[in-house]
């Protein structure tokens, strides 16, 4: 059993605890595991010191998961609505779904969650691929979206188009478009929703 003095500075670490997730979450869209770093970090610099004990490290180590939990109950932290929200945003920065994917990854969102994220975009837009490659494709003056190029030139885009994680195929759909017009066109009819016609 925790002693009187054990039992406050547990009390007293979980409320720094909370205020900086509080704090860090005002300020940043975070996933568990990006919280849980950051109050590892906070707790390191600012709750331990020298003199601490196993004993003292293992109730900070479950003060943060509390706090992690409670922070959830609260719907402060939801990493199914942060990974939804980034597949959308994706879409329209460009992003490639096998990118996007890596991204949820490092952001420890776990593989169901980053599944269900992807998903969701095929029920947001038609192609969310395709709308997003020729986003990049514009973003980047590439293909039908920028000036007439050399095969030399031609074969920097596709390397450019491949490292940002699109697939051979969509790269030579892209690249093959002939104008601008209908790239634009291509783009608002991947964007469309699935069940809205263009």
């Amino acid at each position: 059993m925790q002693s009187e003095t054990e039992l406050r500075n547990t009390s007293r670490a979980h409320k720094r605890l909370m205020n900086k997730a509080l704090h860090y979450l005002g300020r940043y869209q975070a996933s568990q595991q990006k919280l849980r770093q950051t109050l590892r970090q906070f707790a390191r610099r600012k709750l331990l010191t020298d003199e601490v004990t196993d004993a003292d490290e293992a109730a900070i180590a479950r003060a943060i998961e509390d706090v992690i939990a409670l922070c959830c109950d609260y719907g402060y932290v939801d990493d199914s609505r942060l990974a939804t929200a980034k597949a959308h945003s994706a879409v329209l920065s460009g992003v490639s779904r096998r990118r996007l994917s890596q991204k949820l990854q490092q952001m420890g969102i776990d593989e169901d969650t980053r599944n269900a994220a992807l998903h969701t975009q095929n029920s947001d837009w038609t192609n969310p691929e395709l709308a997003a490659g020729l986003t990049f494709a514009r973003k980047k003056k590439c293909g039908p979206f920028g000036p007439e190029v050399t095969f030399e030139e031609k074969q920097k885009q596709m390397a450019k188009l491949a490292r940002a994680g699109f697939s051979l195929d969509l790269i030579k759909q892209i690249l093959e478009l002939s104008s601008t017009q209908e790239a634009e066109e291509l783009l608002a009819a991947a964007q469309t929703p699935p069940d809205e016609p263009f």
